[in-house]
């Protein structure tokens, strides 16, 4: 029940919008998401380059995690905030557009 009102809290944030993508800004990057109708994966596109992300195991809020050029990418969201981070490395903190 818990993962469920996560995911959906997610989809309202993103629904939000009223538009089918979704942009948010992290620090230099534009990311625009674009959430799968199952909430199992989500397409980033990063400052032009397209990633598909895979829900993961997270204590709180939904993650998704990826690999664009060596680099593992995870987005992290809880509530309307989200998180960008390169390889597991210092946090990049968004704002929705």
């Amino acid at each position: 029940m818990k993962r469920f009102m996560l995911m959906f809290l997610m989809a309202m944030t993103l629904v939000a919008c009223n538009k089918k993508d979704s942009t948010i800004v992290c620090g230099d990057y534009d990311v625009t998401i674009n959430m799968a109708a199952d909430g199992e994966t989500i397409t980033a596109v990063i400052n032009g380059d397209e990633m598909t992300l895979q829900h993961a195991i997270s204590a709180s809020g939904a993650r998704y995690v990826g690999e664009l050029n060596d680099t593992v990418v995870t987005l992290w969201n809880q509530g309307t905030e989200w998180t960008l981070f390169f390889n597991e490395d210092v946090p990049i903190s968004c704002t929705i557009k």
